[in-house]
């Protein structure tokens, strides 16, 4: 057998829930009290994984990058005085390069994520995937709705307009910290499980890909504000040797001239 290959052995007590979760660290199920007297699922008890687990920490990097800087643009577009146009183009740049990265970072788990996982977890492992795909539908209508408070804001900066798009912004900053949550105790030890580094490495590319390239040292220093430095350095491994070697460098110096702007202060 090869050394990589693990052998996953799940319950058969019970069909699982939504309110289950598997635990990669033990490995096994934690089943919530009651859930265990569900019905016997009919799946397979045992599920075959020819891979070492994969390391998917660096998600977790994006997600802390994303939910600090919508929740901080919340606070700068509130901010903002009324009729403040240059300020509200500067806040709005930013927005919009973060509402760009979470549209990308969603459309590479719909695309390559989400398809591998629903064809390899266990039926009692299926609903938790059925949740973050309706959690991807009601985000996107967020991402709209604050797409058009948006445009309404740059129109004329009132404080109306302000004080819609700060009402958009907490919804989305609502539904995204219930998703990623979610997502982080739930989805994360199984796509570490059931996929390859090269399947988990093609999610991190498309959001790469999807990055405009002027834009990847201010990305990347807003991973690396309060990321772990070892999957920073571990994430750009595969880059050309110029960008690996310099970006790092740049990109922290590139982050706080743009929270500065942004939020007043060089460390938000």
């Amino acid at each position: 057998m090869n050394d990589n290959h693990v052998t996953h052995v799940h319950p058969t007590a019970h069909a699982h829930t939504s309110r289950c979760w598997w635990d990669h660290t033990k490995p096994g199920w934690v089943c919530p009290a009651g859930d265990e007297n569900t019905p016997p699922s009919p799946a397979s008890a045992v599920v075959e994984v020819d891979h070492a687990e994969v390391d998917t920490r660096d998600m977790v990097v994006v997600h802390t990058a994303v939910l600090r800087e919508f929740r901080l643009l919340r606070g700068a577009v509130a901010r903002t005085a009324g009729g403040d146009r240059d300020q509200a183009r500067v806040v709005d740049a930013h927005l919009g390069l973060m509402c760009d990265l979470l549209h990308h970072h969603h459309e590479g788990e719909d695309e390559l994520l989400w398809p591998l996982l629903a064809a390899r977890l266990p039926a009692g492992s299926q609903p938790l995937l059925a949740l973050a795909e309706a959690q991807h539908d009601g985000l996107h209508q967020a991402l709209a709705a604050v797409g058009v408070a948006r445009h309404a804001w740059i129109e004329n900066a009132s404080g109306v307009s302000r004080d819609a798009l700060v009402r958009g912004l907490e919804v989305l900053s609502r539904l995204l910290t219930e998703h990623l949550e979610d997502e982080e105790r739930n989805l994360l030890p199984l796509a570490a499980t059931y996929l390859t580094a090269a399947e988990w490495q093609a999610v991190g590319e498309h959001g790469a890909a999807s990055t405009p390239k002027a834009a990847l040292p201010l990305v990347v220093g807003m991973f690396a504000y309060e990321g772990d430095p070892a999957v920073l350095k571990a994430t750009l491994a595969s880059a050309p040797l110029v960008p690996r070697l310099l970006v790092p460098r740049i990109a922290p110096g590139v982050y706080a001239r743009r929270a500065r702007k942004v939020y007043g202060t060089r460390t938000p």
